[in-house]
């Protein structure tokens, strides 16, 4: 987790916004008519990474993990290129200059990264499937310039997730394209569940590739729980609601500052405590188990139509009985590109607030396209969601006893004074207030 910036003549200023992100230091490259910065977190190749980082005509500000920057080193050496470094900077220019935007496809990692060639003067911005890392640009006169938080540029666009963005400065020309799209791959359902065990160890097993400590946020729910089974983890972190009200008033400005957007959400604070104790204790890499209620059908909100569903499969002649609004996979899509977006944009900001890289080994390209690509009963069967993950569970810690699912809960309401049990207008009406002071 770093902080990258680009534009004419105020990146220093940028940079400097974010120096939370980026508590190794700050670097600006200045060029011809443009300048380059990057914030560094140091996770991989501690003391020998450069960054921003310049090779031949490129000079790349990258921040999040290429987790398979090992094997992709082997495969480009084998193409002709040599290393300078041992981290995954160095071997995502490369991949850049062996593949250009196919090296996308390559990744398997959370990323959101520039690149500049000085030789034709064209800027090149891309974005991870899920949207783990943040990205944002606007145009002005001098030309485009792009920060990973949107409190360093002002009014500005957001990079989409799964897309890419070219930028000729010369004839001030911006060219945005999706570069991934979600097509269903084959699943042998008879091995189904062993395959996604499989993708969920290696998965993990990238994840925990880390030159500093690491630690997992264990809820106690299923999906951080799954995670525990596959590594031992030395550092695991828990929230549990306590008489936090007058920290919580305290602290909550700062909160609305780096989330850079309002939020419709209370857990923002759950997170912030987390990160805290991930500091406190050392870490600079979490885990988490994010996405597995998007991916797998996770959310009681589904369940209705979910039921009608499976309802009309069962008793085809009966269709007309069981009408509902909207399969589980197109739920399911949606909230992969919508309201997933809030989630991840609040534990980005509340881990950066700390200097700590979040990591969740559910949003590996693989498990993704895995979990869109699977039948609906193997995503929810009856009243029991996340189907699949439950065999999972079953199989590798038979004595886990499941709970109902509950999200990070803070008593916000009662904090503010709101009689309400949940009152959004109430919670984004306080936030307005912090912005204020």
């Amino acid at each position: 987790m770093c902080s990258i910036a680009g534009s004419k003549n105020n990146t220093e200023k940028m940079l400097e916004t974010m120096k939370h992100r980026a508590p190794n230091g700050n670097n600006v490259i200045k060029l011809k008519d443009y300048e380059m910065g990057m914030g560094r977190l140091a996770i991989i190749d501690l003391n020998n990474s450069k960054f921003p980082f310049e090779y031949k005509d490129f000079v790349l500000s990258f921040n999040g993990e290429i987790y398979n920057y090992i094997e992709l080193r082997e495969e480009l050496k084998l193409l002709g290129h040599s290393f300078e470094t041992k981290g995954d900077t160095e071997v995502l220019i490369h991949a850049f200059e062996q593949w250009g935007a196919g090296c996308l496809d390559r990744f398997n990692g959370m990323f959101a990264f520039a690149v500049y060639n000085r030789k034709n003067d064209i800027l090149f911005l891309a974005r991870d499937i899920a949207g783990e890392k943040p990205l944002y640009y606007k145009e002005t006169n001098d030309g485009l310039e792009f920060a990973s938080e949107a409190k360093s540029l002002g009014v500005c666009n957001e990079l989409e997730p799964a897309h890419y963005l070219w930028y000729e400065f010369k004839n001030k020309q911006l060219i945005i394209r999706r570069w991934w799209e979600f097509k269903p791959i084959k699943i042998n359902l008879d091995t189904v569940v062993e395959d996604l065990e499989s993708l969920l160890e290696d998965s993990i097993r990238l994840r925990t590739r880390s030159d500093v400590p690491y630690g997992l946020y264990l809820s106690g729910g299923m999906d951080s729980t799954i995670i525990s089974t596959f590594h031992k983890f030395e550092h695991n972190f828990t929230y549990t609601e306590g008489d936090y009200e007058e920290e919580f008033k305290k602290v909550f400005p700062k909160i609305v500052w780096h989330l850079d957007y309002p939020v419709r959400h209370f857990s923002a604070f759950a997170l912030w405590k987390l990160a805290e104790m991930a500091k406190e204790n050392g870490v600079k890499v979490v885990m988490g188990g994010e996405g597995a209620d998007e991916l797998f059908g996770g959310y009681i909100r589904y369940m209705p139509d979910a039921l009608y569903e499976q309802a009309q499969k069962q008793f085809p002649s009966y269709k007309s009985m069981f009408p509902f609004k909207k399969t589980l996979q197109e739920r399911t899509l949606e909230e992969f590109n919508g309201n997933m977006r809030e989630e991840l944009r609040m534990r980005d900001r509340m881990s950066s607030a700390f200097g700590v890289e979040h990591r969740t080994p559910f949003f590996d390209r693989r498990i993704i396209e895995f979990a869109f690509s699977l039948p609906l009963e193997w995503r929810v069967r009856g009243f029991e969601t996340k189907y699949i993950l439950r065999k999972i569970l079953e199989k590798r810690k038979p004595e886990y006893k499941h709970i109902e699912k509950a999200g990070l809960y803070c008593p916000v309401n009662k904090w503010i004074g709101s009689k309400q049990i949940y009152e959004k207008d109430d919670y984004l009406v306080y936030q307005k207030q912090c912005l204020k002071k």
